[in-house]
């Protein structure tokens, strides 16, 4: 067995020491390997180059030397084949959500997905084919036609991409799982170029099993399969509390109750919700409320009945939010309840939390946020929150490398600027406050891992990782991110990419047998 590289797993940031330029005959193979097709190859001083580089952070965006948009499988095969043999950096985007960057290159080629949107539904097999270039709406809006859903971005203007392949957690969670627990198919361009289909019922599993949890280290997928469940309309939107310590602790006092654990059922470990409730609670300190922060409940309840959804958060109704949205209405219109807009400079970060919430930690993370508030006024968009689902159908389910299934959830921490010079000063509250959230897990007797040495040390229920990389993508190495699936990762790695050419996310060493 000989590794390609060392094998203690590398940071969440690619590193490219020695990057080729771009040149003019370059330009001119390409644009000849592509004459007879409908891509676009677009040049940093051509119409078209700003939106084909553009991110949701504005803080990720790097400049490629050249942007190319496909428009099948074949025309991103010739693309990989070109950046395969000239060693240009490669990067990969369909939603352009990475806050990383891992969606963008400095000086590399582009593949921007945006020109495979495309999204067919066989209802007869409650299946939907979705081309890799496809925001999470396009998914929403075309299964609703239907009346059907799948586990997807809570934020609809998400890529398809980038959300699946690391896994993903949904509204529909608590009902179906995560969402690489409903996708059942790909078609994939992989290193060398060839276009290659894979799924569930395939002989060798392993290439399938990769791409659930880890797909990015593998090829461009430029189609999706992902399973449809019926799904009626929903009661949903947001209720409104002041932040001030009574009501937080009757806000977490409540969500505790929602979510606490009714022990093993026929179906495995329940909570309260019984999958029918996703929430996000936390804090926002949004410009139109005058400075002062406030206390948000998000809610999704799934069921077709007001009555019956309002006797499931009848405790936060009987709190008294200041404003509530909640309605019945369409499934699409779940995923764009989260404020999450475009033009501003973002970093994600994340910890994990093990239910119950204490209303003490609530409270210091809230001193921690109104400190960090004061101290940059220009990041006033920032969030603070903790995301909640009945994890029993996450839990249940073992399919791909997704090394996070467990008890636990995920909390977000969504510093929002506009300034570049306060890049530094937003991320670092980020990465600390991360920190700080593993101190409360220590505390409840859980080992934690700052990632630095990528130990492997953090362990939840199943072994799980206590860490979600579709957030965590700043510091953290993928050693820690894959745990104890890393080595089989690298044996895939080294059969499908031995070169290590997939590497913009958590890249994995390739060993080659």
């Amino acid at each position: 067995m000989a590794s390609l590289s060392h094998q203690n797993g590398i940071d969440a940031k690619s590193t490219h020491p020695e990057k080729p330029a771009l040149s003019s005959p370059q330009v001119d193979t390409l644009r000849q390997a592509l004459q007879e097709t409908k891509a676009k190859i677009i040049l940093p001083h051509e119409a078209g180059y700003d939106a084909a580089i553009r991110c949701w952070s504005k803080a990720a965006e790097k400049p490629a030397s050249v942007a190319v948009i496909p428009t099948s499988a074949e025309e991103v095969s010739i693309v990989v084949r070109f950046a395969v043999k000239t060693g240009l950096e490669l990067a990969v985007k369909g939603g352009g959500h990475s806050s990383s960057g891992a969606s963008c290159t400095d000086g590399g080629v582009l593949i921007d997905l945006s020109a495979m949107r495309a999204v067919k539904v066989d209802p007869a097999e409650q299946l939907i084919y979705v081309q890799g270039g496809a925001l999470w709406s396009d998914v929403d809006q075309e299964a609703w036609k239907y009346g059907l859903a799948t586990v997807g971005g809570t934020v609809s203007h998400t890529g398809v991409g980038g959300l699946t392949l690391g896994g993903e957690y949904g509204v529909l969670s608590g009902k179906h799982g995560l969402t690489i627990d409903n996708w059942v198919g790909a078609t994939i361009v992989l290193a060398n170029g060839d276009i290659v289909k894979c799924g569930i019922h395939d002989e060798d599993p392993d290439l399938f099993w990769a791409l659930r949890g880890a797909g990015q280290n593998f090829g461009v997928i430029t189609e999706f399969v992902l399973k449809l469940h019926p799904q009626s309309d929903l009661y949903m939107g947001t209720m409104i509390f002041p932040a001030i310590p009574e009501v937080i602790d009757r806000v977490v006092t409540a969500t505790n109750n929602l979510y606490e654990s009714k022990g093993k059922t026929s179906t495995g470990i329940q909570t309260n919700s019984q999958g029918r409730t996703n929430t996000v609670i936390g804090f926002a300190r949004p410009p139109e409320a005058g400075g002062a922060v406030l206390m948000l409940v998000v809610m999704q309840v799934l069921v077709n009945d007001q009555s019956e959804a309002e006797e499931i958060i009848s405790e936060y109704l009987n709190i008294g939010p200041i404003m509530n949205t909640m309605k019945m209405g369409p499934y699409p219109d779940a995923n764009n309840l989260i404020p999450a807009p475009h033009g501003f400079r973002c970093n994600i970060k994340s910890s994990v939390f093990m239910p119950p919430l204490r209303t003490a930690f609530a409270l210091d993370a809230l001193s921690r946020y109104e400190e960090f508030m004061d101290s940059c006024p220009d990041a006033a968009k920032t969030i603070l929150a903790w995301e909640w689902t009945d994890p029993s159908k996450i839990i249940a389910s073992d399919a791909g490398c997704f090394a996070n299934r467990g008890k636990h959830l995920n909390t977000l921490i969504m510093p929002v600027w506009t300034k570049p010079e306060n890049d530094k000063l937003c991320r670092d509250w980020a990465r600390e406050l991360s920190e700080h959230f593993k101190t409360e897990l220590e505390r409840k007797g859980l080992e934690t891992s700052d990632g630095i040495e990528g130990g492997v040390s953090l362990r939840g229920s199943k072994g799980a990782v206590l860490m979600y990389g579709n957030y965590d993508q700043t510091d953290e190495r993928s050693r820690d991110v894959f745990g104890v699936n890393y080595e089989r990762l690298q044996r895939i790695k080294g059969r499908y990419d031995p070169t290590n050419k997939f590497n913009k996310l958590f890249a994995i060493q390739p060993v080659v047998e």
